[in-house]
């Protein structure tokens, strides 16, 4: 703070940005520990547990339009920012109330260094995973990378407004904390990756696309099929969603903040 009654805007992000990583790395020690491969457990989890799904699903395959070791290979790495870091941030604060007697540590800050520690495990573990394998032949290379891209920046923004807004209710009730697992596992048929909406009858799949997940995977799609994978989207109503649904997230996360610190 160097003396300063009054840190600019600047010097505060600087001050909160230090602080979100110290408590990245805080938790990426208590969690993976120093011992065998350490931090590189972060990548590994997601990364098993992909692999996994791929070996028991490529079994039932039999007469499917897209090879199904290929088709979740791309597609269950998007399941991973929403459905494993809701578990990490659920009750966050709460459980870590002590580290709020150091002044420049916010409730937020607690938050946000899981949401970051999750994010980034999933993509580093994605994008390894994805380019091995590219290189072993499960995979192509993507019809439009950067639409893949956009695609995955989607369904990362997805996963942030609805991890926020989960973290933030289960403050806010304790009901949350203990019905989080049926509400994701009831997410499941809505996530995009199990149903792409070619399959369903168009009315239906018409009406799948205004969940804004659902869009986000399947322009995900698009970018690494192309033409080959029918897909359907709605980009600048899947945008404004995500845009208002931001807003939210942070207006409830505000709300549950003061009933911590007022408790």
């Amino acid at each position: 703070m160097t003396g300063n009654a009054n840190p600019t805007f600047w010097q505060q992000l600087r001050i909160q940005r230090r602080v979100i990583w110290a408590l990245t790395m805080r938790e990426m020690i208590t969690r993976f520990g120093r011992e065998g491969i350490g931090v590189l457990w972060m990548m590994a989890e997601p990364a098993m547990f992909v692999v996994g799904v791929m070996t028991i699903f490529s079994q039932t395959e039999s007469n499917a339009q897209f090879p199904v070791a290929e088709y979740l290979a791309v597609s269950y790495p998007t399941l991973l920012f929403w459905r494993n870091t809701t578990g990490r941030v659920v009750k966050a604060i709460e459980v870590n109330r002590a580290l709020l007697h150091h002044k420049p540590i916010r409730p937020i800050d607690i938050i946000y260094s899981r949401i970051l520690l999750e994010f980034a495990g999933a993509t580093a573990s994605f994008i390894l995973l994805f380019t091995i394998f590219i290189v072993v032949g499960i995979c192509q290379m993507p019809a439009d990378l950067l639409t893949m891209i956009f695609g995955y920046f989607l369904v990362v923004w997805f996963s942030f407004n609805f991890v926020m807004t989960m973290a933030a209710l289960s403050e806010l009730n304790d009901t949350i904390e203990r019905t989080s697992h049926i509400i994701l596992y009831l997410m499941l048929p809505f996530s995009g990756v199990f149903i792409p909406t070619y399959m369903l009858p168009t009315w239906a799949a018409h009406m799948m696309t205004y969940f804004p997940l659902i869009d986000a995977v399947e322009y995900f799609h698009h970018g690494y099929y192309g033409a080959r994978m029918p897909t359907l989207y709605q980009i600048p109503y899947t945008i404004a969603v995500l845009s208002f649904s931001t807003l939210f997230a942070l207006s409830i996360t505000r709300i549950a903040i003061r009933r911590v610190q007022m408790n």
